[in-house]
């Protein structure tokens, strides 16, 4: 699917110079005034090489968001590191530099956090998202056989999850390794009829190219590479991933075929709805044979960003499930190397395990963490999914971050 989007206000960075009326405004006074001002006055605050990047609405935008998860602003109190921001129900970290003209040059925010948080006030705000949303916290002990629910909303419901389907992939491959089937090291050239579609690097390569298996699998999970991807599904095999898959994933697919048939070809896609078993079979097999070189503008796969048959055609798993599989995978390294920077940072956990999955109208994110050695596992997957229009992605994640807020404090 499409490269996963972290629109996570963690990782957001601002540009935002302020209008001074003296010749030494404080980062204290900066902060004042940015949560302040009348939304129709913020314009004047701002310089325009600014605005010309950033307009004024989206500063607002940005602004009702804190203020909205954590009240009135408070103060701003000097840190190490940079500023704690004080609400009235919560905190933020917050960077700022005020530059020689009493503009304010750059602005840093971090993640909302409140002071008094709760799984169920967490739990009252997810269910007021439009959508269906599904999440699942489970505590692991490996030394028992049943997991722990911490926090469940629908967790048994299958919904479309984007490229999170790649852990299932990931875990058909290393029971081939561990079987002694195949080996990491195995080297693998790019075919030009495996090509696929972004996200991800290889797609850009040549064919003929050569890889590992274990390059392949870490670009699959680590960016969510769709040409490593597809070239793991084919050369495993529809047949033999299907004994991995959950039944609610009555069809399978590789990326290329999906995204062929949601952005290019949408005839053949209504045709592939209607069919029968075979039919279906004949639908993908005509996917497979047009290669992406052959398609006149790629343009479509861009700027689409209303949801397409995100009920129809996708990878329906639920979170549940998604937490079983990636717990299975706990001692597999490539499942660690991207946390989704962002949301999570690794060196506040032992292990941080992590895929998620993404196209207009579906939102995933899967986890895997541990907090030391002797800690237990705890496994997050959290899907919204909404038919009708791109998801809210800047409150999912707000919530998504106090959930795991929550989960470290356990």
């Amino acid at each position: 699917m499409k490269k996963l989007m972290m629109a996570i206000l963690a990782a957001l960075t601002l540009i935002m110079p302020v209008l001074a009326d003296n010749a030494d405004l404080s980062p204290q006074e900066a902060y004042g005034r940015i949560f302040s001002c009348d939304e129709k006055q913020v314009g004047q605050y701002f310089a325009t090489d600014f605005l010309n990047v950033i307009p004024a609405e989206k500063i607002v935008e940005i602004r009702k968001i804190y203020v909205d998860a954590l009240g009135k602003y408070k103060e701003a109190r000097s840190t190490e590191s940079g500023y704690r921001l004080i609400f009235e129900k919560g905190e933020a970290d917050s960077k700022i530099k005020v530059n020689a003209d009493n503009k304010v040059s750059t602005l840093w925010f971090g993640a909302p956090e409140f002071t008094s948080d709760t799984f169920e006030a967490v739990k009252n705000e997810l269910k007021k998202l439009p959508g269906d949303v599904s999440i699942c916290l489970l505590q692991r002990d490996p030394a028992k056989e049943a997991a722990e629910e911490i926090f469940v909303l629908h967790p048994d419901k299958s919904l479309g999850c984007g490229s999170a389907f790649k852990l299932y992939l990931l875990k058909a491959l290393e029971d081939s390794i561990n079987k002694g089937e195949r080996s990491w090291s195995d080297v693998i050239e790019l075919r030009e009829e495996w090509r696929s579609f972004p996200s991800g690097l290889l797609q850009e390569w040549p064919a003929g190219s050569r890889h590992t298996l274990e390059t392949l699998a870490g670009l699959m999970i680590s960016v969510s590479d769709n040409t490593a991807t597809d070239h793991i599904y084919n050369m495993l095999g529809s047949d033999k991933l299907r004994e991995y898959f959950p039944t609610s994933c009555a069809d399978l697919y590789n990326t290329s075929q999906v995204l062929k048939l949601k952005f290019f070809f949408p005839a053949d896609a209504q045709k592939y709805l209607k069919a029968d078993a075979a039919g279906k079979r004949a639908v993908l097999a005509a996917m497979d044979a047009i290669k992406p070189s052959e398609i006149a503008s790629l343009s479509a796969i861009y700027q689409l960003d209303e949801p397409i048959l995100v009920e129809e055609i996708e990878w329906f798993i639920s979170t549940r499930n998604l937490c079983d599989v990636i717990y299975s995978l706990r001692d597999n390294r490539l499942i660690r190397i991207n946390p989704a920077t962002g949301l999570v940072d690794k060196k506040d956990w032992h292990i941080a395990g992590f895929k998620g999955g993404s196209e207009p109208g579906v939102l995933n994110y899967t986890w895997l963490l541990q907090k030391t050695p002797e800690s237990p596992f705890y496994t997050l997957s959290c899907t919204i999914v909404n038919s009708q229009k791109a998801v809210d992605s800047d409150t999912f994640n707000t919530l998504v971050s106090r959930l795991l807020k929550l989960t470290a404090a356990l």
